[in-house]
């Protein structure tokens, strides 16, 4: 079995640690080609893959994009293993469509990322982007910025694919009654998890006090946090998106920040990095993460685990774990 690491050599040899290094290499002949990356030309690319004569390519943040024709040029490759999640940047759909097997990290990073939106969560109703200007710039100790608990708070989820499923356990303790709009996720599953279905985004958010946005990159979904959206939540209200920036319109967001009506805690934005004079810089009501909810460094060792088990099981013909099919990539972020 011939496999082939198409990836950065900062991100890979933290995912793959010397006990998952030398599994993989037991299984096969393994190729690491570290000066692949997401501005590598296809020829490039398909030239690494004829080389080593890959049957398995493995994938990661900044690697290529695999294109239609680069895959049909290597009638040799069966399956892309790509250890981070989505999947849009890494290859072409037609491939997919045209049998090549896909797997990310699926739900195994979920707890990992609701780990990152309940600290953002609690960081923004404890107000600590105003503390940490007031106390690191300003000098000062000032505490007219009050603060708010979690326990049996309102909190909405506008989606409710496995990362918000992983939130609702978090926010257990806490003793909220959680509410959720998402169109794609049937009502037995609302009703396993406990969690009160509202048919629309403005009812989600006229209803809830804290919002959390776990909805997918969609063109449904563009936008779909707006003006008129984001005008139904309460005053003091909350809204927190560990997603994707382009849910929620930016410009209206700023707009309402500005009014210091409600606050906002954001880890994606539409513009990454975000720019120097971008108008969300400064706004103590706004808690700013560089796009970091996802699974810590520390964790990225359960992805090259997650890899090797489906590398080991897909040689062994057995059942592989997380599978992108076609009608998985059109909803994945």
């Amino acid at each position: 079995m011939n496999i082939l690491i198409a990836g950065n050599k900062e991100f890979f040899p933290r995912m793959f640690v010397a006990a998952a290094r030398a599994k993989l290499e037991s299984l096969g002949r393994v190729k690491y080609r570290f000066d692949l990356n997401s501005q590598s030309v296809q020829s490039a690319y398909s030239k690494a893959l004829k080389a080593s004569e890959a049957e398995v390519v493995v994938t990661g943040w900044d690697s290529p994009f695999l294109s239609y024709a680069t895959y049909l040029e290597n009638p040799q490759l069966k399956y892309l293993c790509h250890v981070a999640g989505g999947v849009r940047s890494f290859v072409d759909q037609g491939a997919i469509e045209a049998g090549l097997i896909v797997t990310n990290w699926g739900d195994r990073i979920a707890r990992n990322v609701a780990e990152g939106a309940l600290m953002m969560i609690l960081a923004a109703l404890r107000r600590v982007a105003f503390h940490q200007v007031e106390m690191h710039v300003r000098k000062g100790w000032g505490r007219e910025a009050i603060p708010e608990g979690l326990f049996y708070q309102r909190v909405g989820l506008l989606g409710l694919g496995a990362i918000a499923r992983e939130v609702i356990n978090f926010l257990k303790p806490f003793e909220c009654q959680v509410y959720a709009f998402d169109p794609h996720v049937p009502d037995d599953v609302f009703h396993a998890l406990n969690v009160i279905r509202l048919n629309s985004a403005q009812r989600l958010f006229e209803t809830c006090r804290i919002i959390s946005i776990h909805a997918s990159k969609l063109d449904e979904n563009y936008h779909i946090v707006n003006r008129d959206i984001l005008s139904r939540l309460e005053e003091g209200g909350l809204i927190v998106n560990t997603a994707r920036g382009s849910i929620i319109d930016t410009e209206a967001l700023i707009a309402e920040l500005k009014t210091g009506r409600i606050h906002a805690a954001l880890d994606v934005f539409e513009e990454e990095p975000l720019s120097d004079n971008s108008e969300l810089r400064g706004l103590e009501n706004c808690l700013l993460i560089p796009h970091q909810a996802g699974p810590t460094p520390d964790r990225w060792v359960d992805m090259g685990h997650l890899a090797v088990e489906n590398i080991e099981n897909y040689i062994a013909g057995r059942d592989i774990k997380y599978i992108v099919t076609p009608e998985r990539f059109k909803l994945m972020t």
